[in-house]
């Protein structure tokens, strides 16, 4: 007995028997016993509950790979890219994403490209993008925002409140000059708002296949303008905006009902008979993305130009990132 009781105290100690336990007890590493369960912060999966995490937490530890650096996003990259090289040292700078169709002007359809997951346009010739959504799509968005509200105000929540407003404004556009002057006023007071002129720098269109709508990144400069004289001029176009805007952080979510009433088309002709030319009243439903405070996008730019730390890749992929979210939510 005493005999074979050394030969097995012997085979535990060694090495080849202490590595098939090792190799044995590895998968009650991988899976140790479940935690208690804990409460999320809210998700969004059909419902608005509180959701209920019952995943055992893992305590295995990998590196990120082999060189020790998790590699950017591609998707992510581009974007920034495009960011820094478009937002130069501008001044009066708007930066937006919008959600909307990539629409293949010869078919007048949504583009269908041999891609899986988003992608980033390089030429957009012969695309327009349609940032007009469906009325369910904006409801649907309306909803969900409204519930973040609620939901941010809880006493147990624990991150940035989301912050509702409604407005409603309304947009003349003037031609001055050979320039395109938009004068936004309050339609309850009437009260003039800004009067500026826009100009596009640059768009960057991203597929999203699995998702119902596309993105649009757009930077425009708006410039101040002196008011127009109203009485010599005619507006060549109007706009009625019914817009809420949900703000967090650096960003304003703003979902917008645009109606564009009739219009005349064309200088009217005095012997004309008959009703003058028009257009009829569209109405749109659109939803975008805009950087409420560019300034500290702007600065953030700065410091990588001098090469000094900076957060210009963390706010780039923030700002992508509330697109993405708000694309896989589409219905």
């Amino acid at each position: 007995m005493s005999d074979g009781n050394s030969r097995k105290r012997q085979r535990a100690e060694s090495p080849e028997f202490q590595r098939r336990v090792s190799a044995a007890s590895l998968s009650s590493i991988i899976n140790p016993e479940p935690e208690p369960v804990v409460i999320s912060s809210p998700t969004f999966h059909g419902n608005t509950n509180l959701s209920i995490d019952t995943r055992p937490q893992s305590p295995m530890r990998l590196e990120p790979n082999i060189f020790g650096a998790r590699p950017a996003e591609d998707i992510v990259r581009i974007v920034a890219d495009f960011m820094y090289t478009h937002m130069k040292d501008r001044t009066n700078i708007e930066i937006e994403g919008k959600l909307g169709r990539l629409i293949d002007k010869k078919t007048n359809m949504r583009i269908n490209l041999p891609v899986v997951c988003e992608t980033a346009l390089a030429d957009d010739k012969g695309l327009r993008f349609e940032s007009n959504m469906t009325l369910q799509q904006h409801a649907m968005f309306n909803k969900l925002l409204n519930q973040r509200v609620d939901e941010t105000r809880r006493p147990e929540f624990r991150g940035s409140r989301v912050e509702y407003k409604h407005t409603k404004e309304i947009d003349h556009f003037y031609k001055v000059g050979g320039t395109r002057v938009r004068v936004t006023t309050d339609k309850e007071s009437g009260q003039v708002l800004s009067v500026i002129t826009k100009n596009r720098i640059a768009d960057l269109n991203i597929f999203s296949p699995r998702t119902k709508l596309d993105i649009r990144i757009t930077i425009n400069e708006e410039r101040p303008m002196e008011m127009p004289d109203t009485e010599a001029n005619k507006p060549i176009l109007e706009r009625h905006k019914d817009r809420l805007s949900y703000r967090q952080d650096l960003w304003s979510f703003d979902l917008t009902q645009v109606v564009s009433p009739e219009q005349e088309v064309g200088p009217v002709n005095p012997y004309a008979t008959g009703p003058p030319k028009t257009t009829p009243a569209v109405t749109t439903h659109e939803l975008e993305l805009e950087v409420a405070s560019p300034e500290i996008w702007l600065n953030e730019r700065a410091k990588v130009a001098a090469n000094k730390q900076n957060n210009f890749h963390e706010i780039t992929h923030t700002f992508l990132g509330n697109l993405r979210a708000l694309a896989k939510r589409a219905i």
